[in-house]
Formats: structure tokens, C-alpha cells, sequence
């Protein structure tokens, strides 16, 4: 991976302040941290939206990636520590809680866009960022099919931790079901874990015991969907290969609008000396501007469900719907 030049001769600088696409240095390089392993989907959905980025080659620039698994509590500021000294990295992306620690850092490496996404974060400023993606706008969709769809009246979600960023999907997916049929409950189950395959095939078995013949997976088990012979909603990718015929739609977190969005106040940076100034809120885009989706209904899905799926999502692109983003504590019916 070849270390990118930085601006700092007045000469080059002056002569790049009229190039809109500067061609400083031909690589941008990206540092990334993962709660998890890179089968997570929280975490495969980042790397699928930065393939695409890649492969778009923003402002003529070869992104190149390097990454570490698995790092939570007190190793993330050990890892962001080493990637920051490094003088390698002009983003560093947390894909977890780590404001605390990109706060005590971002000072010391004014040149490096610090990027935490996800819940637990808060907004530091100057190049600390906060980006995250709401999925409500796509739960809600998901849960039009659910509440359509279901035979039993009764339909499920399993959830990670109860958090803003996990409620708000419960809360929408329920909102969205009971727009279509007001007659229909939710069961609701924390696996109080951020990835717990086990702990999620627990909580669907007993959903499903309850009566439950959709449920929304925002834990990862499908095995279950397909032993059991019930739908399983996806969530972050689409998860149609974990149980064929059983994944009958997902939603998806689509990361390539913040990928660009940092890109730009980098190549400015580069090219400008533009120092970065993050916003004291989180960066967030809706499903209108690209930062959500919902995969295409399976072919099995009802006439009734599909229409009503895209109905609404068109409602949604064009500003006629407003899904509610809400964020309080789900509980069952």
C-alpha cells in the first residue's frame, strides 16, 4: 500500500486550489475496526457498499482497505492508536461505540477523518464524525409484507440490544404491519448481544411456540426459518442465501453515501488544506438519498403484499410518507 503524499508545499497547494479532482496522490487509504468478524452482517454491509465505492474510483483515486476483527471495550483505543501513528490512514472508520476514544486522539492527528458509526456514539467534532444509518424507513416495509402476509395474526422480531438504533426498527416494523392490518401483534426478544446466532435461534423457536409465522431477524439465525417452516425477515444484506424460500424479503444498509460523503471533505482536505469540521450531530441519509433500500419480494410473496411494498415505498421516496423514527423501548403485545 503505497503512503499518500499530504499538501503541504504553499507552491503545489496553490496550483491545486483550481482542480476540482486534484491528482495528489493516486490512493486513499481506509483503516477500519469491527466489533465482530466480517461474516457479521453489521459489518459485511460496510465492506459490500465500500466495494462499490471502490469500484466507482471517487474523484480517479484506488481505495485500499485494511481492517481488524473483533475489537471491542478497552483494545479499541490500542488499535485506533496504532492505525493513527501508523501515518498511513487518511480515514479510520469504528465500526462501533468509540467517540470516547477517537475524542482523545483526533487532536494529535489532525490529518486523519475519524469516522464512529452506530449506537453509543456521540458527536466530538473537529475530524471526529459520526455517521450512522436508520433503517426505520425500510423496517416499515418489511413490516406492510408481514402484516399482509401472516396467517396467524401474530408476527415476531428479534432483536439485538434494545437501543436507539435497534428500538426504532421494532417500532417501525410494528407500525408498518399494523398499517395493513390492525389486527396483528408483535413479539418482541432482546438477545441482549450484538451477534449471537445461538441466542437468536433461541428466541425465534419460542416466538414461533407463541404462534409467531414472520419474523424479523435483526439477529442472525435463519437455519430455524427453514427447519421450522416459517419466513424470516433479513436485515443489513440480503439474506435470501441463508434459507432459500424462507427469506422472503431484507432490508438493507447501504453505506456508499457516507463513503462518498467523507471522501469529498478528504480530497478538499488534500487539495485545499480544508480542515475538518465535523458537525456536533450524527450524518445520516434516508432511504430517499440512497442510505437505505429493501431487496425486491421473493416471487412467493402475495400479489396484495408486493403492491402494498411498493405503494409505500414510492410514498416514502417522494416525501408523501413519513415513517416515524422511534426510538423508545419495544415491548410485545
Amino acid at each position: 500500500m503505497k503512503l499518500l503524499s499530504r499538501i503541504a508545499g504553499s507552491a503545489l497547494l496553490a496550483a491545486s486550489l483550481s482542480v476540482a479532482t486534484p491528482s495528489l496522490a493516486d490512493d486513499l487509504n481506509i483503516a477500519a475496526i469491527f466489533p465482530d468478524g466480517v461474516e457479521n452482517a453489521w459489518t459485511k454491509a460496510f465492506l459490500d457498499s465500500l466495494d462499490v465505492v471502490k469500484a466507482q474510483h471517487p474523484h480517479g483515486l484506488d481505495i485500499h482497505l485494511d481492517f481488524t476483527e473483533n475489537v471491542f471495550g478497552d483494545t479499541i483505543m490500542e488499535v485506533l492508536e496504532a492505525y493513527s501513528e501508523s501515518g498511513k490512514y487518511d480515514m479510520i472508520w469504528t465500526h462501533q461505540a468509540s467517540s470516547d476514544q477517537v475524542e482523545e486522539l483526533k487532536d494529535q492527528f489532525p490529518d486523519i477523518l475519524y469516522v464512529s458509526t452506530g449506537g453509543g456514539n456521540r458527536a466530538v467534532g473537529g475530524n471526529g464524525f459520526q455517521g450512522d444509518i436508520f433503517l426505520h424507513e425500510s423496517s416499515y416495509l418489511v413490516g406492510v409484507y408481514a402484516g399482509l402476509d401472516t396467517k396467524t395474526n401474530v408476527i415476531g422480531t428479534v432483536g439485538l440490544f434494545p437501543s436507539d438504533n435497534v428500538n426504532d426498527q421494532v417500532n417501525a416494523f410494528r407500525a408498518g404491519a399494523r398499517s395493513v392490518n390492525p389486527d396483528v401483534k408483535l413479539k418482541v426478544t432482546f438477545i441482549e448481544s450484538w451477534y449471537d446466532p445461538l441466542k437468536a435461534a433461541e428466541a425465534a423457536s419460542a416466538q414461533i411456540a407463541a404462534g409467531a409465522d414472520i419474523i424479523f431477524q435483526l439477529g442472525e439465525t435463519y437455519q430455524v426459518c427453514k427447519e421450522r417452516g416459517i419466513q424470516c425477515i433479513g436485515n443489513y444484506l440480503d439474506m435470501t442465501s441463508q434459507a432459500p424460500g424462507n427469506v422472503p424479503i431484507s432490508t438493507l444498509a447501504k453505506w456508499e453515501p457516507h463513503l462518498n460523503y467523507f471522501i469529498d471533505l478528504i480530497v478538499d482536505h488534500r487539495a485545499n488544506g480544508t480542515a475538518y469540521d465535523a458537525p456536533l450531530h450524527k450524518i445520516v441519509f434516508d432511504m430517499k438519498q440512497g442510505g437505505s433500500d429493501i431487496t425486491k419480494p421473493a416471487d412467493y410473496v402475495s400479489d396484495a403484499a408486493k403492491a402494498a411494498v411498493a405503494r409505500d415505498k414510492a410514498a416514502i421516496l417522494s416525501g408523501e410518507l413519513k415513517v416515524v423514527n422511534d426510538g423508545s423501548l419495544p415491548t410485545s403485545d
